[in-house]
């Protein structure tokens, strides 16, 4: 009998403005491309089907071959109304991973352990504390186009969510500052030993 397989998405959010950073974070220059793509380069290296990346009003990002481009109007309101824009965008998927497009370290071998994991999961931070990447099924979809304000899916307090820890901390570095930004130029992945 053939396996059944669900077919994961990934939303790629990147409709912040940056305010912290003081302008346009997600078009500076990362390792020599824009810090947005790193992540959406890394969403590339995994298997999953459809791409959406959640843009704001008025957006610098360009568009990225595989990608579907949804702009979320009420970016401004916060986080939660970019993943419940996303997650409306996808049209043919059981699961959904979710990612920010400011944390330009996270490793194809992290991704991978969230796909595989069964159900929820979210990634554990060095502090205990859940977060994204994280994994959603089908059956969660409704919940998370629910979101709104600056509310992502933690609050949410999805029952038997796995937590799944990267290799490094360092994945999880994300760019709020431009000192955040220089402190990752200089910075290669190491893992835990």
């Amino acid at each position: 009998m053939p396996s059944f397989e669900a077919r994961a998405g990934v939303v790629l959010l990147a409709a912040g403005k940056g305010k912290r950073f003081g302008g346009d974070k997600l078009t500076t220059d990362f390792r020599g491309r824009p810090l947005w793509e790193s992540a959406a380069q890394t969403a590339e290296n995994v298997d999953l089907g459809e791409r959406v990346l959640v843009v704001g009003p008025n957006s610098a990002i360009s568009s990225r071959p595989g990608w579907r481009w949804v702009e979320n109007p009420e970016a401004e309101k916060g986080m939660g109304t970019s993943i419940a824009a996303g997650v409306r965008a996808l049209t043919d998927c059981d699961r959904v991973l979710v990612m920010l497009s400011d944390m330009p370290l996270v490793s194809r071998a992290h991704l991978g352990r969230l796909i595989a994991a069964q159900g929820i999961a979210f990634t554990r931070y060095s502090d205990g504390t859940a977060g994204c990447p994280a994994i959603f099924p089908r059956s969660v979809f409704p919940l998370l186009e629910s979101l709104n304000g600056d509310r992502g899916a933690r609050s949410l307090h999805l029952a038997d969510a796995e937590l799944i820890e990267p290799d490094c901390d360092r994945e999880l570095s994300d760019v709020d500052t431009a000192r955040d930004l220089e402190r990752l130029h200089s910075t290669r992945r190491r893992p835990k030993g």
